[in-house]
């Protein structure tokens, strides 16, 4: 029975801390996080052309991930 009060405390201060952390504000340090990209095109994985701003109308941003082909010659 004592085992159980604990873990009944446990799962209600972790409940509690979670619920801390979710209500917390995050400030804003940088006026960078709200500039906005120029629009342009790149080729997805396929080859086919990606528009940001058609990017953008579904997602609230995007990542750009640049890496070589596989380390394989041209």
């Amino acid at each position: 029975m004592r085992d159980v009060k604990k873990l009944i405390v446990m799962v209600v201060m972790v409940a509690a801390v979670l619920s801390a952390c979710a209500s917390t504000d995050v400030q804003k340090t940088s006026n960078a996080q709200n500039a906005t990209a120029h629009d342009f095109t790149l080729p997805d994985s396929n080859g086919k052309p990606v528009k940001l701003s058609d990017v953008l109308k579904d997602y609230r941003g995007a990542v750009i991930a640049f890496y070589p082909k596989d380390d394989s010659r041209n």
